[in-house]
């Protein structure tokens, strides 16, 4: 199976800047710097843990020759 380029970088790449993007939010609407409600705080944690499970699986397959670039 092979893991599509988006703008010449593979999608994993672009999960895992998504991902570093999405915790530093999180992080900033923790320390309230940004003023959220609770709601979308937790929101946000779901779609990261989704994300990064995604992430991890696409890593693995890469590793594991289950996926190619």
């Amino acid at each position: 199976m092979r893991i599509p380029i988006i703008l010449g970088q593979p999608l994993h790449l672009w999960l895992g800047i998504l991902l570093f993007l999405l915790i530093i939010f999180q992080i900033v609407v923790a320390k309230r710097i940004i003023k959220v409600p609770f709601k979308w705080h937790r929101i946000g944690g779901y779609v990261i843990l989704l994300l990064a499970m995604i992430h991890g699986f696409i890593a693995y397959g890469l590793n594991n020759s289950i996926f190619v670039l």
